[in-house]
């Protein structure tokens, strides 16, 4: 399957189009893909650690960048903001992904990378990235600014798919098998008033997602709150409402009712770290947890 992404530059001076050819990766086959930018402020190349010179197109205040992608296809976006000369420090720049009258806003936090650099020696942050899944057909994009340090942010494309988050050992918890939609996932069930432990790495982000377990004699909706803690200190807590899911069960559990499902998110830094997940002020006896992790990723 080839996908095709096509790429003009339209400055004021010049209207050469530009082609950037890119691996994609489907069903374990990789092939070829063109990218066709349709309107951006320019081009320039960024040097990263390596020296890989790599192409990145503008973003600018007065110039959007417009782009168009043949589906289905996942687009991986990288963003680098120009960096003000003799500041230190994390800085937030702000994007807008619109596709016809749709608006994603996208938010990111960088510092200065301390390895790549743009043109003439230009310093630029870290890379943020975010993705794009494309459904069939031509699709057509715009992306603009918001804010940003300077007026300028670079972006260059990939064809990639996000990554899958890993579940995580749960040791000493009985096991849940859930079924949806012709689906199975292993969760493992969490006792009120009984905390588990369980150790992950970081650096990584982490979910904790939550089914509350009704049994005949609990109706209607219902709270319950889960925390997660690092010896006495509360890394993420929340007051939690479900109701009966009316489409999933538990495979191997006659006589109790997952709730529908609610998640709590956090990072953790490097190393390893010994962590306990409550669940509490709730009537039910207990709740399916699975924990899932996405390792972090190098900003150069």
């Amino acid at each position: 399957m080839k996908s095709e992404v096509r790429d003009q530059n339209g400055g004021i001076r010049s209207r050469r189009r530009v082609v950037a050819l890119l691996l994609l990766s489907v069903f374990a086959l990789t092939v070829a893909a063109e990218v066709e930018v349709v309107g951006t402020a320019g081009r320039t190349e960024i040097s990263v650690v390596r020296r890989v010179e790599l192409d990145y197109h503008l973003v600018t205040d007065d110039r959007d960048l417009e782009f168009e992608v043949e589906g289905p296809a996942w687009v991986r976006v990288y963003t680098r903001a120009w960096w003000p000369d003799g500041v230190s420090g994390r800085r937030g720049y702000g994007l807008s992904l619109w596709q016809e009258d749709a608006e994603r806003v996208l938010e990111f936090e960088a510092g200065k990378s301390s390895s790549s650099y743009a043109r003439n020696g230009r310093p630029v942050g870290q890379w943020r990235s975010f993705y794009v899944q494309v459904p069939p057909g031509r699709n057509r994009y715009r992306l603009a600014l918001n804010r940003a340090p300077l007026d300028t942010v670079g972006v260059r494309f990939k064809f990639q798919a996000p990554r899958p988050w890993e579940g995580a050992a749960l040791p000493g918890l009985d096991e849940l098998v859930l079924v949806q939609g012709g689906q199975r996932e292993t969760f493992r069930r969490l006792a009120a008033d009984n905390p588990a432990t369980f150790r992950l790495t970081g650096p990584c982000r982490v979910k904790v997602r939550a089914r509350l377990n009704y049994r005949p004699e609990l109706v209607g909706a219902q709270s319950f709150r889960l925390a997660v803690f690092a010896g006495d200190d509360e890394l993420v807590g929340q007051n939690l409402r479900v109701t009966k899911s009316q489409v999933a069960s538990w495979e191997n559990a006659g006589g109790l009712v997952p709730s529908v499902e609610k998640t709590l998110r956090f990072r953790l830094p490097d190393g390893s770290h010994a962590l306990r997940v409550e669940l509490h002020g709730t009537l039910a006896r207990d709740c399916g947890i699975r924990v899932e992790t996405l390792a972090g990723e190098k900003y150069e």
